[in-house]
């Protein structure tokens, strides 16, 4: 499940662990009454016995994106036996700074600038709607909250990854200082992401609720909804932190690398997408089922069906789906996977607000009839057209609180 560009432990970079533990890491130091510094691997290298005073290097590693094997890296170990530290995080340091190979750098950042342009673009698009359905009272009812819900799920989950990617991501050096900041930012970031795709879930629950079931409606469904998209991420992303933070070879580098306990996060975003697909499926069953009803013609049931469909799939996330696994041998087809999963990923708010608030006929009707009272109220004169159609916007939709019946709610889906 792509939750972001976090590249995992390749096999080469375990297997130099492994190597390290087992070829110096347990050797016995030098007999020779001289001062060294012990031997370490600081999560990419392997750092013999190393004489006291001395500057050492090696050919950097080539498991890491960026990174040329054919330049060196550098560590220096004092003249009192202790490798030297940086005096910002206070930690044994190894100079990786010669390692970078720009081009490579400049690859493998692409996907980034997409999250961080995609992110921007849909805080924007949503903060619109957001003001929308808060501005109009007509609005307010069970249907737009679990909408604002999850709009605002997105805003806040794209902040705190613009954050992630601009403060953490794109600097190797609070990666390499690894401060308790940037370690409970990667968490925050967890729990919005977890948010948001169970907010999808809630969005399914509803639906299909309304629709199939008819029952549990109202106010309590409503709270039902808010304890699953905010309170149950709590739960999981705390276990995965906790967890997580006990291990110590899952504590490197911002936690920027993806864990082996991510299971804990991507088995419910798994389970929720997968409950959404059997919501749809039994959504569009009830949707056939209520249009053969009205003994419209067959072609309008497979037209209205596919609509709804192709509407519901951002709504609940489906489209998550497409992207299930990372290739892991081919570079350049994970370098496509990456550019597709992120515009995918950080526009999908853009395209959830386009659908649900900007192109919906309840929206469109309400902000027209206001622009026509504001125009009004400034003397000017409209058509005759938009006269009468302002006399009816004002006697059609000036009840608050209404909301649409089963049969509606199925309609005005296929038909936003």
């Amino acid at each position: 499940m792509p939750l972001g560009p976090r590249p995992t432990w390749p096999p080469a970079q375990l297997e130099a662990k492994r190597k390290c533990e087992r070829n110096v890491l347990n050797a016995p130091p030098p007999n020779d009454g001289k001062l060294y510094c012990k031997p370490v691997f600081d999560t990419l290298l392997c750092w013999n016995y190393t004489l006291a005073n001395t500057r050492v290097n090696q050919n950097c590693p080539g498991y890491i994106d960026g990174y040329d094997t054919k330049l060196f890296a550098f560590k220096n170990c004092t003249a009192d036996g202790t490798w030297w530290r940086h005096p910002k995080s206070g930690r044994a340091w190894t100079d990786y700074t010669g390692c970078v190979n720009k081009d490579k750098v400049n690859d493998s950042r692409i996907p980034i600038y997409i999250f961080i342009s995609g992110y921007s673009i849909s805080i924007v698009a949503l903060v619109i709607s957001l003001c929308i359905f808060f501005y109009f009272r007509q609005l307010q009812c069970d249907r737009i909250t679990i909408h604002k819900n999850l709009f605002v799920s997105y805003v806040l989950t794209s902040i705190v990854w613009i954050i992630y990617y601009t403060a953490v991501a794109l600097d190797g050096g609070v990666l390499a200082d690894n401060p308790v900041w940037c370690q409970m930012l990667h968490v925050l970031t967890q729990y919005l992401t977890v948010c948001n795709f169970f907010w999808m879930f809630c969005e399914g629950i509803y639906l299909h609720t309304i629709i199939v079931c008819a029952f549990l409606t109202g106010k309590i469904l409503v709270v039902c909804c808010c304890l699953t998209g905010w309170v149950l991420p709590v739960v999981a992303t705390s276990v995965y932190a906790i967890v997580r933070s006990t291990q110590e070879d899952n504590t490197h580098n911002c936690w920027i690398h993806e864990s082996v306990y991510h299971w804990i996060l991507s088995g419910p975003i798994v389970y929720s997408i997968f409950m959404n697909i059997v919501f749809l499926c039994n959504i569009i069953r009830v949707l056939m089922t209520k249009l053969r009803a009205v003994h419209s013609p067959d072609a309008n049931h497979k037209r209205k069906a596919a609509r709804a469909i192709l509407i519901l799939i951002p709504l609940l996330g489906l489209q998550f789906v497409l992207f299930p696994f990372r290739p892991d041998d081919d570079i350049q087809a994970q370098n496509y996977y990456m550019i597709a999963s992120a515009i995918v990923i950080s526009f999908q708010g853009f395209f959830v607000s386009l659908i649900f608030c900007f192109l919906n006929g309840e929206v469109i009707t309400l902000v027209q009839r206001k622009w026509e009272q504001y125009q009004l109220m400034r003397g000017k004169r409209l058509p005759l057209d938009s006269r009468h159609s302002t006399t009816f916007y004002t006697s059609a939709g000036e009840t608050p609180g209404v909301e649409m019946g089963t049969v509606n709610h199925a309609n005005k889906t296929s038909q936003t």
